[in-house]
């Protein structure tokens, strides 16, 4: 064990009501404390083989904390990290109240940051409206004008839901190079994870692996043939990297992810990852009375590592299964209880990989691709 990734539900306090979003909540007990806060960062740091060390800053919207939070969240790094850690900082927002305060304090402190952005107000304002309902992509833009102007190049998270889909792939990167954006991430979007019945047809806010699939085909043909395009996107690039012998860094992509990366509550409790919600069979202990052997050694963890690893062997018999190495548990675990038309023996992305094999990327987009 080298490193670790977490992903700190700093609040769930957020300013919007994003229609597919089950992340935010209200009223009070949904803010980190200080204490929970110094016992995380102590007990992160001093484990002896986290060398490297991500804080990914999530809500809700992190934000709409003071910026002292984070002004104490850094201070405590520099008095646990030891020389020989690295320490990296970065937040996730929806930039609505991004202002030049915070931007210097990103730019000041180098907190790489991620915005939430879906494309064209007719997909992005179907579904990011705030607390009154009203639109909120000129809001962003801003944001992200900001950010700009404080030497800042955030990375973009786009969560396709039917709306992206409808309108299609052709019309996402159209807004993503009318706005200069370089690099983004897709998120295709999942029900909670403890809903039971998510309903049918577009009404639901789930994009199962075939349509999700399809979608990141039409984007590669848009992404291969349009010429001056030097965006990013990053589940092509780890593809077609993949594809040419190097290993894929998403962790929804690389195979491995138990026991690598945690999202931490305000309460302290302790998940596998982001996309389980609050599902208790990837629950692992609470930060203030646990420490990370202590998390690691959780039977839980163990139990459901092992059943992953049993899942990902079957998916073995799949000729492309060492480009996607399985793709990703809570996808397959998705897939297994809303998608019709779930496999056992492909993760999805099997079409995805044969298209891009027959269409290799132009000299030109490989080098777009992995220059990032």
């Amino acid at each position: 064990m080298t490193g670790v990734e977490l992903i700190v539900k700093a609040t769930r306090l957020c300013n919007l009501r994003c229609t597919y979003c089950y992340d935010w909540r209200a009223g009070e007990g949904h803010t980190m404390s200080f204490r929970t806060l110094a016992r995380l960062v102590a007990r992160t740091l001093e484990q002896p083989d986290h060398r490297t060390v991500g804080f990914d800053w999530h809500g809700g919207e992190p934000t709409v904390l003071p910026l002292a939070f984070f002004k104490k969240a850094l201070h405590l790094q520099e008095r646990f990290r030891r020389p020989d850690q690295l320490v990296r900082n970065a937040i996730q927002t929806n930039a609505t109240r991004i202002t030049p305060e915070w931007a210097r304090f990103f730019a000041d402190h180098h907190i790489d940051v991620g915005i939430s952005i879906d494309g064209p107000a007719a997909v992005h304002d179907r579904y990011r409206i705030d607390k009154g309902g009203r639109p909120t992509l000129t809001r962003t833009l801003d944001g992200l004008r900001q950010l700009r102007e404080h030497g800042i190049e955030p990375g973009i998270g786009v969560v396709v839901d039917h709306a992206a889909l409808e309108a299609g792939p052709a019309a996402l990167l159209d807004f993503l190079e009318e706005h200069r954006i370089r690099t983004v991430g897709l998120n295709f979007v999942m029900p909670d994870a403890l809903a039971d019945d998510i309903g049918h047809g577009n009404g639901r806010h789930y994009v199962d692996p075939d349509h999700s699939a399809r979608f990141l085909m039409g984007l590669y043909d848009c992404w291969r043939t349009r010429d001056g395009t030097d965006i990013h996107i990053r589940e092509l690039a780890a593809l077609t990297d993949s594809l040419h012998g190097t290993r894929p860094s998403p962790c929804t992509l690389a195979g491995r992810c138990f026991g690598i990366v945690f999202r931490v509550e305000p309460n302290g409790n302790v998940y596998h990852c982001d996309y389980f919600g609050e599902d208790p069979r990837y629950r692992w202990g609470n930060i203030n009375t646990d420490d990370f052997s202590a998390i690691r050694q959780n039977a839980k963890l163990q139990e459901r590592a092992a059943a992953h690893a049993e899942e990902r062997n079957r998916l073995r018999s799949c000729d492309e299964f060492p480009v996607c190495n399985g793709w990703c548990p809570h996808v397959r675990e998705t897939s297994r209880r809303h998608h019709a038309n779930h496999r056992d023996d492909c993760c999805g992305l099997r079409p995805l990989i044969a298209h891009i094999r027959e269409n290799p990327p132009s000299e030109r987009a490989t080098s777009t691709m992995t220059q990032f």
